[in-house]
Order: C-alpha cells, then structure tokens, then sequence
C-alpha cells in the first residue's frame, strides 16, 4: 500500500476551490438550518403556547430524515452528485419560502408539513455531500476534509443557535 501523507486544513482550504466552495456554502446551509430550527420553534410557542407543538416540531424534523435515509445513500452513490446537491438545495429554498404562509395557530400543520418536506429532502443532501468529497480532494485531503466538515457541523450548531438566540 502506498504512504499517503495528510495535508494540512489551511493546506486544504487555500489549495482546493472545490472543496472550499463547498465548504462555505454548508457554512451558509447550516447557518440557515439553525436559524430555521429556532425560528420554527419560536413561531410554533407563540402561536399555540404549547410545549407539545413545540416537541412536536423536534419529532418531525428527526422522522423526516430518517424515512428517506435508506434511499438517500442509493440515489447518492447511482446519480449525479452536483446535480443532487444543486436541486436539494433549491428545492429547500422554495420550500423554506413556504413558512411565510403560517401567520396563526390554525396553519401550524403547515409549518409541519414543510417542515417534513423541508428535512426530508435534507436526507438526500447530507449524505451526497459526504459521498462528494473523495470527488473533490485527494486521497491526501480526505482525512483533513471530513475533519473540517464535522467540525464546521458541530461549530455551526453551537454558533448559529447562538446567534438565533441574540
């Protein structure tokens, strides 16, 4: 087997425009996620005043994911990865435009339905971003890429709650 020597994250960054654009848009994608996480939670407090509906909420965003899972890998590994990713992240978009339907505690069920939809079809972005990054990076660069995307999922999290909560 042949020695492959690790390169470094600033090495990674600098050194490959792929996977640097695809880093900083799941730097904007998580953000988004966040801020989505919060603000549906908030929405559906103020409007049912109920800790149920909130938990609720927590049920959804967790099934949805998880129904689409065993296929989301299958499609990964046999289509087109940019073009999975391109259309996930649009249709995320124009589903996320749906929120703004939900004015009153009589459309909550909508927030859930786009919510499922929403999540579901994050199912199939996740795991075709991880498929991606051997296409991207060198043998070398993949230790050091799957590092900064954990970290960036983990930093984002704690981050982007943050910042909601300001």
């Amino acid at each position: 087997m042949t020695q492959v020597n690790p390169v470094s994250y600033n090495a990674l960054l600098r050194g490959n425009q792929n996977f640097r654009l695809l880093w900083l848009g799941q730097i904007v994608s998580l953000t988004g996620d966040w801020f989505n996480l919060i603000a549906s939670a908030a929405l559906i407090g103020e409007l049912t005043q109920s800790g149920t509906a909130i938990g609720s909420l927590f049920v959804v965003r967790m099934l949805a994911p998880f129904l689409v899972s065993p296929i989301a890998g299958v499609v990964a590994d046999r289509y087109n990865r940019k073009a999975i990713l391109l259309a996930t992240d649009l249709l995320r978009a124009v589903v996320v435009l749906g929120f703004l339907l939900v004015r009153s505690a009589e459309h909550v069920w909508v927030l859930y339905l786009l919510t499922a939809v929403q999540l579901g079809i994050s199912g199939f972005y996740f795991p075709t971003r991880n498929a991606i990054l051997p296409d991207l990076v060198s043998r070398a660069e993949l230790g050091a890429a799957n590092a900064i995307s954990a970290a960036t999922w983990s930093t984002m999290l704690a981050l982007g709650a943050a910042w909601v909560g300001l």
